[in-house]
C-alpha cells in the first residue's frame, strides 16, 4: 500500500528546498529579503512561475508582501483589464492596460506612478480567501497568460473577472462535502493548494507545476457544486502527485519520463508524455474513492445525485482504460511499479463494490468534459 499521506509532508519539504536553491542561484541576497525558514512563502504559485522565465523584472512584485523590509518604490505590470495583483497585498485597479507602471508606500499609504512619474488613479481590493484558507484569484496575472492554451497550442484569454462570483458558493460547499466524506484526502488538498483560479474558455481545468500549489478551474454557469467536488479532487491531485513525484519522477520508468506515451503504446492516438499521463490514474484513485462515499451517504439529491452518478461510472471507466493502457511490466523501475500497483488495487476495489452501478449507465458518447445533458439523453 502507498503512504502517500505519511510521505506528503517530506515531498512537500523537497519541493520547496529546490524552489529556495534556484532563487538563491538567480539572486544571491534573496534571503536577506525574504524568510529562509518561513516556508509559507515558498507556496506561492507566483514563485514557481517566475522561476521558469527568464526575466528579472518581475521579482520584486512577487515577493514585495512577503518582505522583511520591502522597497519604497517597485516595478509592476498592470494586466489586460489594467489591475495589478501583488501577493498578499491585493488588486490595484487602473485604466492602465498592460503597462509598466511603479507602485510606492510612504507612511502606509500606497501610490502608482507611470513611466513620466505621473500619478495614476487607482482603487484598492484586499486579497479574497474561500474558505480553509484557500485564496480565490480574481485576475489575470501576466505570467500566468502562458499557462491558458487551446488545443493548438495558442496562448488564449479566458474570462475570470466576470466568472468567479457566480461559483463561489459552489466551491465552498464542495471542499466542505470533501472534508466531511474523506478527510484524510482532504487535509492534503489544504496542504497542497493554497491558490485557487476559476474562470471560463479555454483550456480545460488544469493544474501545472509552473504554478505550483494553486489550481484553475474552468466553469460555466451550468455547473454546481457537483462539478466542483469533480475537479477540486482532479486538480488538487495533480498538484499533490506533482509534489509526491518531484524527486521521483526520473526513477519510475525504464524511459525518459517525458517520452511520448504513443512510443510506448504504439498508438497514435495516445497524446501526451508519459508522466503526464500517468498522473491520470492517481487523479482518479481519489476521485472515485470520494465519490464512491459520496453516493454511499446520499450526499447529494435528485439530480445532482443521478449526476455524481454519471460522473462516477465515467470516471471509474476511464480509470479502467488507464489501467490497462499502463499495465506495462517492462516499463517500470522499482517506484514506478508500486504506483502502478496501488492504483490497480485501488481499482479493482472501488469496481468489486460498484460494478452492477459502475455497469448501469452509457457513458460511452461522453466528451472530455462531463457533460449532464449528453449524460441524461443516453441514460432516460
Amino acid at each position: 500500500m502507498m503512504n502517500f499521506y505519511n510521505d506528503f509532508d517530506n515531498c512537500q519539504g523537497s519541493v520547496i528546498d529546490s524552489l529556495k536553491l534556484l532563487l538563491y542561484k538567480r539572486h544571491e541576497n534573496i534571503f536577506d529579503r525574504i524568510d529562509f525558514e518561513d516556508d509559507t512563502i515558498y507556496q506561492e504559485p507566483l514563485l514557481y512561475t517566475y522561476v521558469t522565465q527568464q526575466d528579472d523584472i518581475w521579482l520584486d512584485a512577487i515577493i514585495y508582501g512577503f518582505e522583511r523590509n520591502p522597497k519604497d518604490r517597485i516595478l509592476v505590470f498592470s494586466n489586460k483589464n489594467g489591475i495589478i495583483y501583488i501577493p498578499k497585498v491585493g488588486y490595484f485597479h487602473t485604466e492602465k492596460i498592460a503597462e509598466k507602471l511603479y507602485l510606492e508606500k510612504d507612511n502606509n499609504v500606497f501610490s502608482i506612478k507611470d513611466e513620466k512619474n505621473n500619478e495614476v488613479f487607482f482603487r484598492y481590493e484586499p486579497l479574497y480567501f474561500l474558505d480553509e484558507g484557500i485564496e480565490l484569484v480574481k485576475t489575470q496575472h501576466p505570467l500566468f497568460e502562458n499557462l491558458f492554451k487551446n488545443t493548438s497550442d495558442i496562448v488564449v484569454d479566458v474570462n475570470i473577472d466576470k466568472t468567479y462570483s457566480k461559483h463561489i458558493n459552489h466551491f465552498n460547499t464542495a471542499l466542505k462535502i470533501i472534508k466531511e466524506n474523506n478527510y484524510d484526502y482532504f487535509t492534503l488538498i489544504k496542504k497542497a493548494v493554497k491558490k485557487v483560479m476559476i474562470y471560463k474558455g479555454e483550456p480545460y481545468s488544469f493544474a501545472a507545476i509552473q504554478a505550483h500549489n494553486m489550481v484553475f478551474l474552468n466553469a460555466h454557469d451550468e455547473n454546481d457544486e457537483v462539478f466542483f467536488l469533480d475537479h477540486i479532487l482532479h486538480e488538487g491531485a495533480h498538484v499533490i502527485f506533482n509534489t509526491l513525484t518531484y524527486n521521483s519522477k526520473m526513477e519510475l520508468f525504464t524511459v525518459p519520463f517525458k517520452t511520448n506515451l504513443s512510443v510506448i503504446t504504439k498508438d497514435e492516438n495516445d497524446h501526451g508524455e508519459l508522466y503526464g499521463r500517468f498522473h491520470g490514474m492517481f487523479t482518479q484513485s481519489n476521485i472515485n474513492q470520494c465519490m464512491e462515499v459520496c453516493i454511499d451517504r446520499n450526499v447529494f439529491s435528485g439530480k445532482q445525485h443521478r449526476e455524481l452518478l454519471g460522473r462516477f461510472s465515467s470516471n471509474m471507466k476511464r480509470f479502467r482504460a488507464g489501467v490497462d493502457r499502463f499495465n506495462i511490466r517492462e516499463l517500470y523501475k522499482e517506484d514506478g511499479q508500486k504506483w502502478y500497483d496501488f492504483f490497480f488495487k485501488r481499482y479493482e476495489e472501488i469496481y468489486f463494490r460498484n460494478e452492477s452501478l459502475i455497469n448501469s449507465f452509457n457513458v460511452s458518447n461522453q466528451p472530455y468534459v462531463f457533460s449532464y445533458e449528453i449524460f441524461d439523453k443516453a441514460n432516460p
